[in-house]
């Protein structure tokens, strides 16, 4: 999936935004003039226009002030092609002093396009650094830093404000302390971390004191393990304690794997620092936070005004003209078309002055004659200059100058229906991401029902004769998981989830994990997390029920048992007991469901899979789990092969 680039920058009342991007942007683009890397010809411009700054690298500038000149709106777009791909900056800047919130503003929009035109996901710019590292920026209250800063002691009470501040719009990603890693190095591998964020997100380190206080500030479930990192998105609900599945944890499991040593060119000892899995893991939800959030109201009518500027501006190329044209030299030719005969003669004038007049009124006219009968070839095809061939052209110019009215007209239509299009779009994504994590907090309702009537029936089966029932709390590896990458720690941790081990794996943890981050993209409220953590404790008492109670029969007779069997069940509809003919006769398919697995399950490493769940019944996009069933240490086992987004078949696009 390719994600776009947003962030907001709110600086102080004592800065001036238009001038902080103008000057900002003279210095990025002066950098690309020098070095190695050098990719445009020069760097300077001077005031509105669309100016070329090399071969294949423009800017434009676009500028907008109220009538009192207290609102100055700017858009700077620098559009750069080179080998990889086109690559688009859009620098925004606001001033506006009387504005509630949004006073003096700085924000910036970055995409990118490959070379076969299909969307590519652009790093920050640099400008974007460049700029934080300049001027001191804000989101409401809290800073937004180029790195990550240290917290000490009573200092997470400052920090444990930023978390529950409710116009907060980017996310905040706290680290909390490893004891076997200092403070400064631990900061500094959290530094490793901040590239693709930059802007999005502020960055936090705990030390030990203020990890206690903080976790004491915000509950059980909003709490942070130790070594590991947690996004707080935009919202914090303290008091709902389905909230905090909103709010990712990097487990001290991932963390770990994902640090590696880099050496270091001086005696100092290696440098911890993140790998490229885990820097994309934590990038992904602060980058779509902002991204596919509203932009804030007065921000959106500044865009909307820039970009319909935009659009006229380049529509007309008349008004480019206008300007470009005093300062292009226009060369003198001969003149091609002869001074009529008849032209002294019907001068008004007396007859000395007709003595002179021919050398000074045919000398200057000759160009723009030349010029004019050129303009007549092109346009009609006539080699003549009459009065003809003027009505002519000037009827041509008439019914051009309509159409341009008319594709403007047109252009502000689609303008406003794109505008409203974007407004509806964005009410669209609001409503389904809420209805999403009212489906998620539905469905661990759902399983919560469904583990006490399980016990009620282990009840009515082995103590008929007693009449009370005492619900016994879950097992630790009852409670939901935060993500789909949570499950992947799950099952590759050694110590906290032996008993869903026994039973089930992960044949090739490393593709899970990069499978796993790409479904958290598209699930913020962790409703497939729920799903498939129920289908993996599914399989689990599903080989519990073989192994005990000798089941006869797979996963999808189990399922369809009822109350013959007491082990956890979902839906018989979510479980797909094999594929298709179509996608079985499929060599591109079959390969494509062919995962890596034990030799004990399969003497070649690899197997083909059939059976698997799938969460909803209506979405062929959404992601499956693939698994075979066999034998590890003379028990039933589940291997698990794949769980990622919907494999090719005859529906998927």
């Amino acid at each position: 999936m390719s994600i776009g680039y947003r962030s907001i920058l709110q600086l102080e009342d004592t800065t001036d935004a238009v001038g902080v991007a103008e000057e900002q942007m003279h210095y990025w683009l002066r950098g690309k003039t020098k070095g190695r890397d050098r990719s445009i010809e020069r760097s300077d411009w001077d005031g509105p226009g669309v100016h070329e700054l090399g071969e294949r690298a423009r800017l434009t500038v676009l500028g907008n002030t109220s009538h009192d000149g207290r609102l100055r709106r700017q858009l700077l777009e620098f559009v750069e092609d080179n080998d990889h791909g086109v690559w688009t900056t859009r620098v925004y800047a606001m001033s506006s002093p009387d504005s509630r919130r949004y006073r003096q503003t700085v924000w910036f929009e970055s995409e990118g396009l490959g070379r076969k035109g299909q969307s590519v996901a652009p790093s920050p710019p640099r400008i974007v650094r460049n700029t934080l590292e300049t001027v001191l920026a804000f989101d409401g209250a809290v800073p937004i830093l180029p790195e990550p800063t240290m917290v000490r002691g009573d200092e997470a009470e400052t920090l444990f404000g930023h978390i529950t501040d409710q116009e907060r719009s980017l996310s905040l990603i706290i680290a909390s302390p490893i004891p076997e890693v200092g403070d400064e190095p631990w900061r500094r591998a959290v530094d490793s971390i901040t590239k693709e964020t930059m802007g999005c997100a502020s960055f936090f380190v705990l030390d030990q004191d203020a990890h206690r206080l903080l976790n004491d500030l915000l509950g059980a479930a909003h709490s942070l393990p130790l070594g590991a990192l947690r996004t707080f998105v935009p919202g914090v609900e303290l008091d709902d304690r389905l909230d905090a599945r909103r709010h990712r944890v990097l487990t001290t499991m991932t963390v770990l794997k994902g640090l590696v040593r880099k050496p270091t060119t001086s005696s100092a000892p290696d440098r911890l620092v993140f790998d490229d899995r885990t820097k994309r893991l934590v990038s992904v939800s602060p980058r779509l936070q902002l991204l596919e959030k509203e932009l804030p109201g007065d921000l959106s009518r500044a865009t909307r005004l820039l970009q319909r500027q935009r659009l006229i501006f380049t529509e007309e190329p008349s008004a480019a003209g206008t300007v470009a044209a005093p300062e292009t030299p226009v060369a003198q030719t001969p003149c091609a078309v002869p001074t009529p005969p008849a032209a002294p003669e019907t001068s008004p004038a007396p007859e000395p002055a007709l003595e002179v007049a021919p050398a000074p009124v045919s000398e200057p006219r000759a160009p723009w004659m030349d010029r004019l009968t050129a303009l007549v070839r092109r346009i009609l095809g006539r080699e003549t200059l009459d009065e003809q061939a003027l009505q002519a052209l000037s009827e041509r110019f008439e019914r051009q100058e309509s159409a341009v009215r008319s594709a403007q007209a047109t252009t502000d239509a689609l303008q406003s229906a794109k505008e409203q299009l974007e407004d509806e779009v964005a009410a669209l994504k609001e409503h389904l991401e809420t209805e999403r994590f009212e489906r998620a907090v539905a469905e661990t309702e759902r399983q919560a029902a469904q583990r006490k009537t399980r016990q009620l029936e282990v009840w009515r089966a082995q103590r008929p004769d007693h009449y009370e029932f005492i619900e016994t709390p879950g097992d630790v590896w009852e409670d939901d998981p935060v993500s789909v990458v949570n499950i992947v720690e799950r099952l590759t941790d050694e110590k906290g989830f032996e008993e869903v081990r026994r039973y089930v794996s992960l044949t090739d943890w490393e593709r899970a994990l990069d499978d796993a981050a790409d479904i958290d993209v598209i699930d913020r409220s962790s409703l497939y997390a729920t799903s498939f953590w129920e289908y993996v404790l599914v399989l689990m008492d599903f080989a519990k029920e073989v192994d005990e109670h000798g089941f006869r029969g797979n996963v999808h007779n189990y399922l369809g048992a009822g109350d013959r069997v007491v082990g956890r069940k979902c839906p018989q509809a979510r479980h797909r007991p094999n594929e298709s003919e179509s996608v079985q006769n499929n060599s591109r398919w079959r390969k494509e469901r062919t995962f890596t697995v034990p030799t004990e399950l399969d003497p070649s490493g690899k197997l083909f899979m059939t059976t698997h769940f799938a969460p909803t019944n209506r979405d062929q996009n959404a992601p499956r789990m693939y698994y075979a069933m066999g034998k590890k240490d003379g028990r039933t086992h589940a291997y698990i092969g794949y769980i990622g987004t919907h494999l090719t078949n005859t529906k998927t696009n």
